[in-house]
């Protein structure tokens, strides 16, 4: 019984390290680098900022996937094919949020080398860098999108398992598609909205706290799965 609260708070303590990792490196490390002159002439002078906002970033989806691996023995209890839909997402999440970083830094190289090139070299820069920063813009969506898609799927087993009260994973599952429709209809041409993210932000606050605070509900899930 005691077991199953801990592990419940340790998924809440990671779900807002999550948060914090993905918030402390999107909007805090990275943004200034981009600004005014632009990240191929600024970011060769702060590399450090740059290196330390794509590590932070990258900690988000290891987080996420350690979650998917300490709940897995209580994840399959409660249901195996949800279990491991939720372990396949946190390791494409791993995986498409390396290469977003990879990307990040490969567009760091190209501020380094343009900084000792000459004037004349500068077309062939812009040109590396405007490509490199496009595959990255389009991969960091769909980072986003597999992040969300990891968390709809922690929320539906969360949900399916009763492993703690069943209104904050209902709540949370329409955050996330809300959330994920967004992302959908941004990579469609149509504007970002950060307003339709909040929403699954507070979920993911509420729902961290909750479970930090009770942890999961003792011998719920293995009930629950038995009666689908």
């Amino acid at each position: 019984m005691k077991s199953e609260q801990n592990l419940g708070r340790l998924v809440g303590l990671l779900m807002l390290l999550t948060m914090a990792t993905s918030i402390v490196g999107y909007f805090v490390l990275l943004p200034p680098v981009f600004e005014a002159p632009g990240f191929l002439a600024a970011a060769a002078g702060s590399a450090g900022r740059v290196r330390a906002g794509a590590l932070v970033v990258l900690l988000a989806p290891l987080l996420s996937l350690a979650i998917a691996l300490a709940c897995w023995p209580r994840f399959r209890r409660a249901g195996e094919r949800t279990a491991l839909a939720l372990l396949a997402m946190a390791v494409v999440g791993l995986a498409v949020a390396a290469v977003e970083q990879g990307l990040l830094l490969a567009m760091l190289s190209l501020s380094q080398a343009a900084a000792g090139a000459t004037p004349a070299a500068g077309p062939s820069f812009q040109a590396a860098y405007a490509a490199a920063g496009g595959a990255r813009y389009a991969v960091h969506y769909l980072a986003l999108f597999f992040s969300g898609a990891t968390s709809l799927t922690l929320y539906v087993m969360l949900y399916r398992s009763g492993m703690l009260a069943r209104s904050l994973p209902a709540i949370g599952v329409a955050a996330v598609v809300l959330q994920l429709v967004n992302i959908l209809l941004h990579l469609l041409g149509f504007p970002f909205q950060f307003a339709l993210v909040a929403p699954a932000a507070f979920c993911q606050l509420a729902t961290g706290v909750w479970l930090l605070a009770r942890g999961f509900r003792p011998g719920i899930g293995v009930t629950a799965a038995h009666a689908h």
